[in-house]
C-alpha cells in the first residue's frame, strides 16, 4: 500500500522535457486507475467482471433482506407470545368489558380500545370479520370468499381474548352474561345456526351436507363483566310473508353467498339437460331479487355482468332466449334512500342491462318454483314462475336484543327495532350505564325539542320580555346543540330559520313561533340507517369513550367534558353492473357540502366505489387479495364452478 503511494506521487510529480506541469486532462487517468486499485477494482471492465459484480451485490441484498425479514417476524412472535403472557397475568385486576360480536361495530371498538386500562374480551359465534358490502360480489363468483372475511384474533391482537360462543341471556343486575345453552348440536360443518337448529323444509333443490362429528362442543357458561358492549347486528326480516324462510336465499352471511352462487350454476346444468321443457327451462333460468335497497340492487347488478360476460360465453342460447332478471320494490323507486336523480338513472340503467324493475309491487308468497305478487292499489295476486329468489328487504333484532329488551323493560325499551340507547350510546333502563349497544341493533332516543320548549324559552328571555330576539335564539341554539342533535339543522342558517319562524315580522320570536321553529327541526330529525359506516363510528366512539372515562362506576358523562355520538355522514355507494357505480353526496362531511358536489354515476363512480373499498379493507393481505380478484376476473373471467 505505501510503495502503491509513493508511485502514485512520483507519477504526479514527473516532468518531462516539454512541460514542467501536467494538466488537469492528463490527471484524471492517473488518479482514476490508483483509485481503482485502492478499491480492488480491475481497470478493465470485462463482461464476467461486471457479472461477478452483480451477482455478489444481488447476494448480498438477497442475505440482508432475508435476515430482516426473519429478524422482523421473530421479533414480532415474540412481542405476541410476550404480549399474551401479560394479559394473563393481569387477568382479573382491571375492569372487565365484553364485547359481543365482530361486526362492523366491534371490530372498530376492539382494535381502539386502552388494552392497558382494561381486561377486554370478545364473546361471538362467528371468529372472523365480514366485509358484508362485498357480499353481492362474493354470490356470483367476482370476488372469493377469503378475500372478504379475516380472522378475527389476527384483527384484534394478542391483548384481548376471544371466544366463540352464543350469548342468549344478559343479567344486568348482576353482570353477567350466559352462554351456549344450546351447545348440544355437535355439528362442525358450517356455521349457519338457522340451518342447524331449524330442518330445512325444502322438498328439493340444491342443499349442502350437513356431517354430524364431535368437533363442534360448546359448554354453557357465565361471564361477569363490567362493562357490556352488545354489537350483535341483526338479521333478515321476513314481515311474515309466507315461504321466505323456506324457499328464498338471504344475502347477509358469507354461507349465504355461496348458496346463491351455487344455486345460479344449478339452475343453468339443470336447463341444460336435454329432457328440460322450453317453459321448465325459463322458469329455471329466470331470477328474482326482493328488495331495491342497495343489496338487491347491488345483487342484481353482479348478476347481469355475471351473465353478460360469463355465462353467455358457455351458454350463449340459454341467455339469449331464457335469462331474466326481476326486481321487486314495494316502492315507488329504487335506492330510496339516496338522491332521485340516482334513482333515475339507476332505473335506465337497469333497463340497458336487461333487467326488469317491478316498483310498487308486494310479494304475498314465495313458494318453490314461483313467487306470489300484487301490485299496489289491486287486489289480483299475479304468479312470477322462477328457480332463485334473493330476499333483500329489511332487517330485524335477534333473540338476544329481544330478550335484553324483555328484561329491562318493554315500557322503557318500547323500540321494536332495537335497544334505545342515549347519545353516549348507554342502554336505556340500565341505572348504572354499564351496557352500551352499537350498530344494527341499537337506536339512539334523541330527545324531542317541542317536549321541552316552554323550558327552553324560558332559559333563553333571559330579560324576561316573553319574546326572543337573533341573539337569544342563536345562543340557546349553540348552547343546546350537544343535547339536541337537530338543532345542528338550525345552526347552518340561523338567520334564515330565525326570518321562516319570525311570522308576524317583528324581529322576536314569540313561544309560539319558537314551538313552530322547534317542530321543523324535530321533524327534520331521522333514525340513522342501519350501514356499516354507522356502526364503524359508534364502535369507534365507544372505544375513545372508554378510553376518557377517569371512574366507570360515574354516569355523569357531561361533567367529565365528554362530548356525545354524532354522524358523519361519508356518502353512499351503490355497484348497478356494466363497471358503473352511483355515488350520493347528499348530508356528507360539512367540506364537501362546501363544495356542493353532486351525485356521480358511471364509469368514474365505479372507480371511486372500488378505491373506497380496497382502502376499507382492514389488512394488507385482504387488500391485495381484493386487487388481484378484480384483476383476475377482468382478464380470466370468473369461476363458474359449483363447489
Amino acid at each position: 500500500m505505501l510503495s502503491r503511494s509513493v508511485s502514485l506521487l512520483q507519477q504526479l510529480t514527473t516532468t518531462n522535457n516539454s512541460r514542467r506541469y501536467l494538466s488537469l486532462k492528463q490527471l484524471n487517468p492517473i488518479i482514476n486507475r490508483n483509485l481503482a486499485w485502492f478499491a480492488g477494482q480491475s481497470t478493465k471492465k470485462t463482461f464476467g467482471g461486471r457479472l461477478k459484480r452483480r451477482l455478489k451485490n444481488f447476494l448480498i441484498i438477497t442475505v440482508v433482506g432475508f435476515g430482516t425479514y426473519y429478524g422482523v417476524s421473530s421479533y414480532r412472535r415474540y412481542r405476541w407470545f410476550n404480549e399474551i403472557s401479560d394479559s394473563d397475568k393481569t387477568m382479573g385486576t382491571k375492569p372487565r368489558v365484553v364485547v359481543l360480536g365482530t361486526g362492523w361495530g366491534a371490530v372498530p371498538l376492539l382494535k381502539h380500545i386502552d388494552t392497558e386500562k382494561y381486561e377486554v374480551v370478545c364473546v361471538s359465534p362467528r371468529n372472523y370479520f365480514l366485509m358484508t358490502p362485498l357480499l353481492p360480489s362474493v354470490s356470483v363468483g367476482t370476488v372469493e370468499t377469503r378475500t372478504v372475511i379475516e380472522s378475527i384474533r389476527s384483527l384484534i391482537g394478542p391483548r384481548i381474548k376471544y371466544v366463540e360462543a352464543h350469548c342468549v341471556s344478559v343479567d344486568p343486575k348482576a353482570k353477567v352474561i350466559s352462554c351456549n345453552t344450546d351447545g348440544e348440536q355437535p355439528i362442525s360443518r358450517g356455521d349457519d345456526v338457522k340451518t342447524i337448529l331449524i330442518p330445512s323444509r325444502r322438498a328439493g333443490g340444491s342443499s349442502s351436507r350437513i356431517i354430524k362429528d364431535s368437533t363442534r362442543v360448546r359448554p354453557s357458561f357465565d361471564m361477569k363483566y363490567d362493562i357490556l358492549v352488545v354489537s350483535v347486528g341483526s338479521e333478515n326480516n321476513t314481515f311474515n310473508t309466507p315461504g321466505v324462510e323456506e324457499h328464498a336465499h338471504f344475502l347477509k352471511e358469507i354461507l349465504d353467498a355461496r348458496r346463491i352462487r351455487s344455486a345460479i350454476s344449478d339452475a343453468f346444468e339443470s336447463a341444460m339437460t336435454p329432457t328440460q321443457t322450453p317453459a321448465e327451462r325459463k322458469r329455471l333460468l329466470h331470477f328474482v331479487i326482493v328488495g331495491g335497497g342497495p343489496t338487491g340492487v347491488e345483487f342484481a347488478a353482479e348478476l347481469a355482468d355475471l351473465v353478460r360476460e360469463d355465462l353467455q360465453i358457455y351458454f350463449p342460447r340459454l341467455v339469449a332466449n331464457d335469462v331474466k332478471i326481476t326486481l321487486i320494490e314495494a316502492l315507488d323507486h329504487i335506492l330510496s334512500m339516496m338522491d332521485k336523480q340516482i334513482s333515475d338513472y339507476t332505473e335506465r340503467h337497469f333497463h340497458r342491462e336487461n333487467i326488469d324493475v317491478l316498483m310498487n309491487t308486494f310479494v304475498k308468497e314465495v313458494k318453490q318454483r314461483e313467487v306470489v305478487v300484487q301490485l299496489k292499489g289491486s287486489d289480483e295476486l299475479k304468479s312470477i314462475p322462477c328457480s332463485v329468489v334473493v330476499w333483500a328487504t329489511g332487517i330485524k333484532p335477534r333473540a338476544l336484543t329481544n330478550k335484553l329488551r324483555e328484561i329491562i323493560g318493554l315500557d322503557i325499551q318500547s323500540n321494536r327495532m332495537g335497544l334505545l340507547t342515549d347519545q353516549y350510546l348507554r342502554v336505556k333502563g340500565v341505572a348504572d350505564g354499564s351496557i352500551f349497544a352499537i350498530g344494527d341493533c341499537a337506536t339512539i332516543q334523541i330527545p324531542k325539542l317541542v317536549d321541552r320548549f316552554q323550558l327552553l324559552f324560558e332559559e333563553a328571555d333571559t330579560e324576561r320580555r316573553g319574546t326572543l330576539d337573533l341573539q337569544q335564539f342563536r345562543a340557546l341554539v349553540e348552547r343546546k346543540i350537544a343535547e339536541f342533535p337537530q338543532l345542528e339543522i338550525i345552526s347552518k342558517s340561523i338567520e334564515k330559520a330565525f326570518e321562516e319562524a319570525d311570522k308576524d315580522k317583528s324581529a322576536t320570536l314569540t313561544l309560539a313561533e319558537l314551538h313552530s321553529a322547534l317542530e321543523k327541526a324535530d321533524t327534520k330529525n331521522r333514525v340513522l340507517p342501519a350501514t356499516a359506516q354507522v356502526a364503524s363510528q359508534e364502535g369507534s366512539f365507544v372505544a375513545d369513550l372508554l378510553n376518557q372515562l377517569n371512574d366507570i362506576q360515574s354516569n355523569n358523562y357531561e361533567q367529565q367534558n365528554l362530548k356525545p355520538f354524532r354522524y358523519k355522514h361519508m356518502g353512499s355507494l351503490a355497484y348497478v353492473g356494466g363497471d358503473e357505480a352511483v355515488v350520493d353526496f347528499t348530508g356528507s362531511k360539512p367540506i364537501l357540502d362546501m363544495f356542493n358536489l353532486k351525485p356521480i354515476s358511471g364509469r368514474s363512480a365505479a372507480y371511486l366505489w372500488k378505491s373506497f373499498y380496497l382502502t376499507e379493507m382492514f389488512t394488507g393481505r385482504t387488500k391485495i387479495l381484493l386487487a388481484f380478484d378484480w384483476v383476475r376476473t377482468q382478464f380470466f373471467g370468473r369461476d363458474i364452478s359449483r363447489y
